[in-house]
């Protein structure tokens, strides 16, 4: 569920400084151990990258101060000597804002008042590294438990990162609404799975679209949203039209009815290869209560398709292009990497998507009891 968001950041700006004078917001601050003779800039995050714009001075004692005049809101961050980054979420309405670090260590102490965004953020962040230090445990567990060939040590393992997961999900989700609409909502979304809360992601973008119209980050949310409405949870499934190993074409729709896993997958693709025999075993045990797999091939031949399906033992439908990414159904189903899964339901209704192992399980456990 993680994210690298900065790299993704990007923003229509007009800034300027004005040191000359008391205009705009103070920036100010003390770094504890800042270096004699180091570099200290305040950069923002802009459309074509990060760009500097003020060189910040540091008298002997690490105080420093500036002014910023900005014109909306947008993504700072303050950088110390190289060493140390931190980064703003600034909108104009802030009198005045205080970064006190340590200055000279990328793990160094940091802390910042007087940014309401800034702070949304910073819980955000305090979260996820608490979610992603308890998942690095139980992943440790999972290892040994391997190891020891337990295997009840390792299911364990993974259902409690499957509940961390959903719990961190929520506690995630209720922080973005409370900070929505800003972009301490825009920061917090990108740490979310967007197939499995795509109506969550639609209402944050609305209320962002309501409030800041023009800013680039919101214009790229929304067109990713557009993007992906079609294949959002509730909607109908595209139809899929491919022929099978014998040639006749199989279509999605004619297995109305049913409740089907449209499973997207190669012969060369080794997680999907290692998803196989989870597979095989729970089909076996739902293959006789309305429960059908449909697996599209991104293969470019023939023979390593079949291959894989005979040494894998697949007794599933099976169909493809043999276009690779060109596949029609990759390209309608937006599928950009594999494993990919979509569930649908009986009228033919997205209900679900990239579900593996355990999660698998626990879907067509809830549905079938």
């Amino acid at each position: 569920m993680m994210k690298s968001v900065l790299l993704l950041l990007g923003l229509v700006f007009s800034v300027g400084c004005a040191q000359q004078d008391s205009i705009g917001t103070k920036i100010s601050g003390n770094l504890e151990q800042f270096p004699a003779g180091g570099f200290a800039y305040l950069e923002v995050i802009g459309e074509n990258g990060v760009q500097p714009i003020d060189t910040l001075e540091v008298d002997t004692n690490g105080d420093y101060s500036t002014f910023l005049s900005i014109n909306e809101p947008a993504f700072y961050r303050l950088n110390f000597n190289g060493r140390q980054i931190i980064t703003l979420i600034l909108t104009g309405e802030e009198n005045e804002v205080v970064v006190n670090a340590q200055g000279n260590d990328p793990r160094g102490f940091s802390e910042v008042s007087g940014s309401y965004d800034t702070e949304y953020k910073n819980q955000i962040d305090a979260m996820m590294q608490a979610y992603r230090q308890q998942i690095k445990q139980l992943q440790q567990a999972q290892r040994e438990a391997r190891t020891n060939n337990d295997a009840q040590s390792f299911q364990s393992a993974q259902l409690q990162m499957m509940d961390l997961a959903k719990t961190t999900e929520g506690e995630l989700k209720s922080l973005i609404r409370d900070a929505s609409p800003s972009l301490a909502a825009f920061y917090g979304i990108q740490m979310i799975d967007a197939t499995q809360n795509f109506m969550f992601i639609d209402s944050i973008a609305a209320e962002m679209q309501t409030e800041m119209p023009e800013n680039f980050h919101v214009k790229g949310l929304l067109t990713q949203v557009a993007a992906k409405k079609s294949l959002a949870i509730g909607k109908e499934a595209p139809e899929i039209a491919l022929e099978n190993p014998e040639g006749e074409i199989i279509t999605l729709s004619s297995l109305r009815g049913n409740y089907v896993l449209v499973d997207f997958w190669a012969a060369w693709c080794r997680p999907c290869r290692a998803e196989n025999p989870n597979v095989v075993r729970v089909y076996n045990l739902y293959s006789n209560r309305n429960f059908e797999i449909l697996g599209i091939s991104l293969d470019r031949t023939r023979e390593k398709w079949l291959g894989a399906i005979q040494q894998d033992g697949l007794p599933w439908l099976h169909v493809s292009d043999l276009k690779y990414w060109r596949s029609q159904a990759a390209i309608d189903y937006q599928v950009n990497a594999i494993p990919a899964t979509f569930l649908i339901d009986p009228e033919g209704k997205i209900i679900a998507k990239n579900l593996r192992g355990a999660s698998l399980e626990a879907k067509l456990k809830e549905i079938f009891g």
